[in-house]
């Protein structure tokens, strides 16, 4: 079967068998390799990756002794993290490309320069904007409006190549700087960012490292929003995800250069083939159990679910939480560090967390808490030795258990810096600059093995000004530019049951209309458990011959939704034929995302799925 237009049509096609074909030493198990340095960000580069849903990649470190241009020569892309190279280094990624290859490299090393096609200059300010140009495929479909940089970048001269975005020095004042650049070389292709590109996501999304461990925003408690003042983001870029479009032009370098060889699969942000999530969470706080009754079976009734942090666990019994927790309701901790608000430190937070499960063990058999959300949203910027770090609070939470963080929300009010993470309503976005749900990076570039999921639409900012259409308004926005605009963003609507008084009404309209829009509203913990198995999914032996594309999709997380792997439907002036999952011919949709058009299957995850897709001339 085949799906055009939102219609079914009949198909009659001899379905191919999948074949494993054993590699030889002339192959590598997967197709994209990252060579990372220390301090490079490429681990991170691996987790941006996987946020792509390109989960056929290798990580490797430049100085494995493996690493030389017979192996290299394995791949059909390797990306580069930025930092200098050995001139042993440099000469083998130079032959890799002469002979064929495709690099991607973020900010090179100089010794680079004639492979890039460029002459490397001087550091440029960290407070410039990058501009995709769209007019080239690479940039085709993406944003054209200037994305901030909080990074600096190198100044390049074009020797040979072509740019495919610039640096602007402001948002709207241009540079005669390239900021990314592809050339050809010898027999291969390379594209240079002028900057660390997944440094600069790392910031965009989780705010200025500068900031860590200080009140910034005048608002009591020292909080992860206090790493976006003075400016630190661009709010008028709020409803375009500015993070997303930047880790977007990666995904199209990479499809780009990956063409050269073989068309590559995909993973789709969203379960089955959403375009947008919702998920709902509440605040227990000091509230009794009794409380909770109306709110909860309003939620009920209208097929939703929501998470419960739970703070004081004295006042909700266990009988009632395994009721709710039967009906698909999730049951978590709210950990309360609210004494040491103006000056959180990693002993005391640790302390809270290792408390705050042992409570729940011991009084519901909840162990332990998956995902959280802090009482406050207090965030512990400093290490075991008082060091400065943005990210200690995640390092904190995954030593105790946690695998989800929500306390990313959008509150300012009370700010000495008035509302410095944008406007209300419609309008509001997202000034992480992010919709996806990534996990969180360290200083240094390594991955954290906690999800920053980002609680966008937040009661208490809209309750303290009685505003329930702008509340309604701002998750009508986040949902419209998902499902319309390819925004794409994971909703977090928080409603504590302490305001109910003020939320139900938005609150039961937020429901009707994801109802409306066929967009399901999950705990927390049921989203987590799909991030969790589509980022764990994989593909492997993958091969293309004769117009056939063939791979096996292996997988050991169960889920009861979907995970949706996606393919381009065009290649080489052919287009997708027919599809099949272990022998059987399977039904799929054809979608254009940021300029791509894709063919989309989905498969159960949990078990292993040999894909073969056919192509063939229009």
């Amino acid at each position: 079967m085949k799906y055009y237009n939102n219609r079914f049509i009949s198909c009659f096609v001899i379905p191919i068998l999948f074949t494993i074909v054993s590699y030889t030493a002339s192959y590598a198990q997967h197709p994209i390799l990252i060579l990372s340095g220390p301090k490079s960000y490429g681990p991170y580069v691996g987790e941006l990756l996987k946020t792509e849903g390109f989960n056929e990649y290798q990580l490797e470190t430049l100085a494995n002794e493996k690493i030389n241009t017979g192996f290299l020569q394995k791949f059909d892309v390797v990306i580069l993290a930025a930092g200098s190279l050995t001139g042993q280094q440099s000469s083998q990624l130079t032959d890799y490309v002469k002979n064929g290859g495709n690099l991607i490299a973020f900010q090179p090393d100089k010794k680079l320069d004639a492979v890039f096609g460029i002459a490397s200059g001087e550091v440029l300010t960290d407070n410039a904007y990058i501009a995709i140009d769209s007019s080239n495929n690479i940039g085709h479909g993406l944003t054209t409006t200037s994305l901030q940089l909080h990074i600096p970048a190198i100044s390049y001269q074009l020797k040979g190549a072509k740019t495919i975005a610039a640096i602007y020095k402001d948002a709207f004042t241009s540079t005669n700087y390239p900021a990314a650049v592809i050339n050809n070389f010898g027999k291969g292709h390379a594209i240079a960012f002028s900057c660390n590109l997944p440094q600069n996501i790392a910031y965009t999304r989780q705010g200025n490292y500068r900031d860590a461990g200080k009140e910034m925003d005048g608002i009591t408690g020292i909080r992860a929003m206090d790493l976006f003042t003075n400016g630190f983001v661009d709010t008028t870029k709020n409803t375009i995800n500015q993070a997303d479009e930047q880790l977007r032009l990666l995904s199209h370098c990479i499809e780009k250069l990956s063409a050269y060889t073989k068309p590559l699969p995909r993973f789709w942000y969203f379960p089955d083939t959403l375009k947008c999530l919702v998920t709902l969470n509440n605040d227990g706080e000091d509230t009794k159990e009794a409380e909770f009754n109306k709110q909860f079976e309003d939620v009920d009734a209208k097929g939703a679910k929501m998470t419960l942090y739970v703070k004081e666990v004295d006042f909700i019994s266990k009988a009632w939480i395994q009721r709710w927790a039967g009906k698909g309701f999730e049951m978590s901790g709210h950990p309360d560090d609210t004494r040491q608000a103006t000056n959180p430190d990693w002993p005391t937070m640790d302390t809270v967390f290792k408390n705050l499960n042992s409570r729940l063990k011991n009084s519901y058999g909840i162990e332990p808490m998956r995902t959280v959300t802090n009482h406050w949203f207090v965030w512990c910027g400093k290490t075991k030795d008082g060091v400065p770090d943005f990210s200690a609070q995640a390092q904190i939470e995954k030593n105790n258990g946690i695998q989800m963080d929500c306390n990313y929300a959008h509150y300012d009010n009370g700010s000495n810096q008035g509302h410095f993470l944008g406007s209300f309503g419609l309008n509001q976005g997202n000034y992480t600059g992010s919709g996806l749900t990534v996990k969180y990076s360290n200083p240094e570039g390594d991955v954290i093995d906690v999800y920053q999921h980002f609680n966008n639409v937040y009661d208490q900012q809209y309750m303290e000004h009685n505003d329930k259409e702008g509340f309604f308004n701002c998750f009508k926005g986040l949902v419209d530019r998902s499902l319309d605009a390819e925004v794409y963003s994971f909703v977090s609507v928080k409603a504590h049951n302490a305001e109910y008084f003020f939320s139900e009404q938005p609150l039961m309209k937020m429901l009707d209309y994801a109802n409306s829009k066929n967009i399901p509203v999950w705990t927390e913990i049921k989203f987590l458990d799909f991030m969790r198995a589509k980022d764990e999914a994989t593909f492997n032996d993958i091969h293309w011959k004769n117009n056939q594309l063939s791979f096996t999709i292996q997988s050991g997380i169960t889920h009861t939704n979907d995970i949706t792997c996606m393919v381009p439907f065009l290649y080489e002036g052919n287009k997708i034929s027919s599809i099949s999952s272990n022998g059987v011919n399977q039904e799929y949709i054809i979608r254009a995302i940021k300029g791509v058009t894709y063919a989309m299957i989905a498969v159960k995850p949990g078990s292993p799925h040999n894909i073969t897709v056919n192509y063939s001339k229009p």
